[in-house]
């Protein structure tokens, strides 16, 4: 894909993100201020109702972090914070133990939070994605979980085809976009058993 190209599909998801976010951020928070005032209650419905609107505004988050727009350098608390989006109300925990505490650029970080959506959902049972090793240097996701694996499409976008846009698979040419726009190179490393270490490498 070219640069002038990714760029052009980065800059529309951007705008479209930006303008969801808002939109729903709004009405989200009043929602979640009302809620607010049942603190303290018993009643079933209200804890539901407290636990999808905090699911909501993590997702949120995380979608305006990953596609929004342009931020600031993400350190890994942070990235932890933004992973809550991918995995409140799933059975799935992203592990960061092995990335090393450097700051991450946005270049890296809009494809790694892209990547890690697509990690989360090879874990169709739950499971862990970890995710390791250094923002200079590369960093890789390995999903692993019960029935884990990564979808058909990955293998495919990286030996260059066009990736098929549809609402249930976004992810995939989202990554696309944003690993080209922010000069991030994908590779995947076929595992001996389950799946392989899906690597991003910035260029130069």
């Amino acid at each position: 894909m070219a640069e002038g190209g990714a760029s052009a599909q980065v800059g529309l998801a951007q705008a479209v993100c930006t303008r969801l976010c808002h939109d729903l951020g709004g009405p989200t928070g009043a929602l979640a201020g009302a809620l607010e005032l049942l603190e303290g209650t018993a009643d079933e419905a209200a804890e539901v109702a407290r636990d999808a609107v905090r699911i909501i505004d993590r997702r949120l988050r995380f979608w305006r972090a990953a596609v929004g727009g342009p931020s600031s350098d993400l350190d890994v608390p942070t990235l932890a914070q933004l992973a809550e989006g991918l995995t409140l109300g799933r059975k799935a925990v992203v592990d960061f133990s092995g990335l090393a505490p450097a700051p991450i650029p946005p270049g890296l970080a809009q494809p790694l939070l892209m990547a890690m959506l697509v990690g989360v959902e090879a874990m169709p049972r739950g499971g862990i994605l970890h995710v390791a090793g250094d923002p200079a240097e590369g960093i890789g996701l390995r999903p692993d979980g019960p029935g884990a694996a990564w979808p058909p499409g990955l293998a495919a976008l990286l030996a260059g085809e066009k990736p098929v846009l549809t609402p249930r698979g976004i992810a995939l040419p989202l990554l696309s976009a944003l690993a080209a726009a922010g000069q991030v190179r994908l590779d995947l490393a076929m595992g001996a058993t389950g799946p392989g270490l899906l690597m991003l490498v910035p260029r130069g």
